[in-house]
């Protein structure tokens, strides 16, 4: 559990959400994918992949451990499958829906009235969409998928283009990124972000070693207390957390 302690609160001017993991924990979906994928591929370790793929472009896993079968439309529709077929394994992550939606509505009450969220996941376009639909998200304007980047995850291409599309590219802009596997913790830190690390897939020690900022069991105590449209700027305040370094 938590510990408690004082809520942490930090100022940022948008932020940008991973899905897998995220908003959706749908590590049990996918990993019934592998395992079906592995049954006529005695080469392919689908446990092996479980243990050390998660975040990364479904592409490029198979790049790696299955080169023969790294054909991008193929890809593109397994994976856009997922959710049909394995779907009833995914839930939302405590919180998620909850906190998206606050920035959401947020958004429209900012100086321009326009979002200042995205999503940046590892995931294809029909993939994420499916999950986008079952958590009742609307798709934001920034989505980067695996198809917009040439770089996946842990490189930062996607957070820096999700930064840029929002308006809050500069290095003084401040963004958080929430994240829960080593490769996307990565990828926001190189982005220049503040990342909020969720323990749906790893332990808090290996969150926080991975270099989140900030530590959670799930986005339930994490919440908007306010924006000032002076500064441009959301005070997120996050009420139970594991570790902080905020």
């Amino acid at each position: 559990m938590t510990k408690e302690q004082p809520p942490a609160t930090f100022y940022v001017n948008a932020a940008l959400f991973d899905c897998d993991g995220t908003l959706v924990n749908s590590t049990g979906a996918i990993s019934e994918f592998w395992r079906n994928f592995a049954e006529t591929r005695p080469h392919f370790d689908a446990e092996e992949v479980i243990r050390t793929s998660h975040g990364c472009r479904t592409f490029d896993v198979i790049k790696k451990w299955s080169p023969e079968d790294a054909i991008e439309e193929q890809v593109t529709q397994w994976e856009g499958d997922i959710p049909d077929s394995y779907g009833h394994h995914a839930r939302a992550i405590p919180g998620a829906v909850e906190l998206v939606k606050q920035f959401d509505g947020y958004s429209k009450e900012t100086h321009d009235g326009e979002q200042k969220w995205a999503i940046v996941t590892s995931g294809t376009l029909p993939l994420a969409t499916k999950w986008l639909k079952l958590l009742t998200i609307e798709k934001p304007d920034t989505f980067i998928t695996a198809e917009k980047v040439t770089k996946g995850k842990p490189h930062p291409q996607g957070y820096l283009n999700a930064r840029e599309n929002l308006g809050y590219g500069a290095n003084h802009a401040k963004v958080v990124v929430f994240e829960d596997a080593p490769a996307g913790i990565q990828a926001g830190k190189d982005a220049g972000a503040l990342v909020v690390g969720i323990c749906s897939t790893y332990n808090p020690e290996k969150v926080r070693d991975a270099g989140a900022d900030i530590v959670v069991k799930d986005l339930t105590g994490v919440r908007i207390e306010s924006y000032n449209k002076e500064t441009q700027e959301f005070k997120i305040v996050v009420d139970s957390y594991y570790y902080s370094n905020i």
